[in-house]
């Protein structure tokens, strides 16, 4: 694998509480689960508000937001640039405080469950340029983070979101099959 420019963006696992609707011996059954997924941290915002609590002194009120996309793309030459109309967000200190979680890289792992991907990625789209540009350019590098779900037949698959059951039972969702042969380095994520 080569040496490529480290993603400035910092990966974020997210989880929510939710429930499912599982079948099992042809009855549908409703349980608790928790939905968790992986994106990128591009951007973040301090809300501050005042409001008046019906007496003489003024209540301030604030709101943190966090900005996410699922991946970061980067053309040779040209800043790291992500798709604004993918972005969402996380809303409410507690919110953020609870249930996100900051993940830290690491170089060396192998067959680790959270991994990011650095991969060449003829599908991605980039901005506005004239024709020379264009021809002088080359495959974008794409950056995902997710959870490996396995590696077989030059392929490697990788799924951005996993929901898990009561009972401990997985299933994933926004899974990524990339041919080994278009991957230019890994990392773990704890």
């Amino acid at each position: 694998m080569s040496k490529v420019a480290i993603n400035p963006f910092t990966p974020i696992e997210m989880w929510d509480d939710t429930m499912v609707t599982l079948k099992e011996g042809g009855e549908k059954k409703t349980v608790d689960a928790k939905h968790y997924r992986i994106r990128y941290l591009v951007g973040e915002s301090e809300d501050k508000r005042f409001m008046d609590g019906g007496t003489e002194e003024i209540t301030e009120f604030s709101e943190k937001t966090l900005f996410l996309t699922s991946s970061v793309h980067r053309l040779t030459g040209d800043p790291f640039h992500y798709d604004h109309s993918r972005v969402e967000t996380v809303s409410g200190k507690d919110r953020i405080g609870d249930r996100t979680k900051e993940l830290q890289r690491h170089a060396a792992c192998d067959e680790h469950k959270t991994i990011e991907v650095i991969f060449e990625s003829p599908g991605v789209e980039c901005c506005a340029m004239t024709k020379e540009e264009a021809d002088k350019k080359q495959v974008p590098l794409q950056y995902k983070a997710g959870y490996l779900l396995g590696k077989n037949d030059g392929l490697l698959k990788l799924a951005l979101s996993r929901t898990v059951v009561e009972g401990g039972e997985e299933y994933y969702e926004n899974v990524h099959i990339i041919p080994e042969s278009t991957i230019k380095q890994m990392a773990c994520l704890e």
